[in-house]
């Protein structure tokens, strides 16, 4: 299956809070869509580099591109992230305004992770006011998916975020569990499609992957 429209798309995976699973979710939503037969690419521009430490054994199915933004304009990060060859380029973004801001007016889609805390609620509200504004500087549409992560849909908390992520208008993806797959995963150098293929953990994850192509494909 093909991303419709022209070839190049930039998946942004941001949050304004930090701790929320943001390089899980990057580099497992990546690797899933590798499996699946797109070309992509993985920038890290977080200072942190989890996703490029995740990628040192040279496991993963993707290259991953470390490109802080710290010591660069924001219109020189850019133009080096466009000139990425690859057909889907995810981005794992710092959670502060500048990173996130570069990286959302790239972006033709936006995975926002968030746990049940109240705390990334107030924060996935911050997100979404920063993405609302470089919408209204875009013809184009920004899509954005709201990603329940680490959540037990058993629990009160995993159920009441459901419904309030839901109330915000904008795509929900089905949950992700906090599973110690990911941590091993990490630990291997792996993704969990590769790692742990048909677990649980994988399941979720092809599931997130099936909503970013639905996405995509609602042009």
């Amino acid at each position: 299956m093909s991303f419709p429209g022209p070839m190049r798309r930039i998946i942004t995976v941001t949050q304004r809070k930090g701790g929320v699973g943001k390089t899980t979710i990057a580099v497992c939503a990546a690797a899933a869509l590798a499996r699946r037969g797109h070309d992509v690419a993985l920038v890290d521009s977080d200072p942190q580099r989890s996703a490029s430490q995740w990628a040192e054994p040279g496991n993963l199915e993707f290259p991953v591109y470390e490109m802080a933004l710290e010591q660069t304009s924001v219109s020189a990060w850019a133009q080096e992230v466009r000139s990425i060859q690859a057909g889907v380029v995810v981005i794992d973004t710092a959670p502060n305004a500048r990173e996130m801001g570069a990286s959302i007016a790239l972006a033709n889609l936006i995975l926002v992770p968030c746990t049940p805390s109240g705390l990334d609620l107030d924060a996935t509200l911050q997100t979404l006011a920063i993405i609302d504004a470089a919408r209204r500087h875009r013809r184009d549409r920004i899509k954005v998916i709201l990603v329940p992560n680490r959540l037990d849909r058993r629990t009160l908390e995993g159920r009441q975020l459901i419904d309030e992520l839901s109330g915000l208008g904008e795509i929900v993806a089905p949950p992700v569990a906090a599973r110690t797959a990911f941590v091993r995963c990490f630990t291997n150098g792996q993704s969990v499609t590769s790692f742990m293929p048909g677990d649980a953990a994988d399941q979720e994850i092809q599931q997130l992957a099936d909503a970013i192509e639905y996405a995509e494909r609602e042009e």
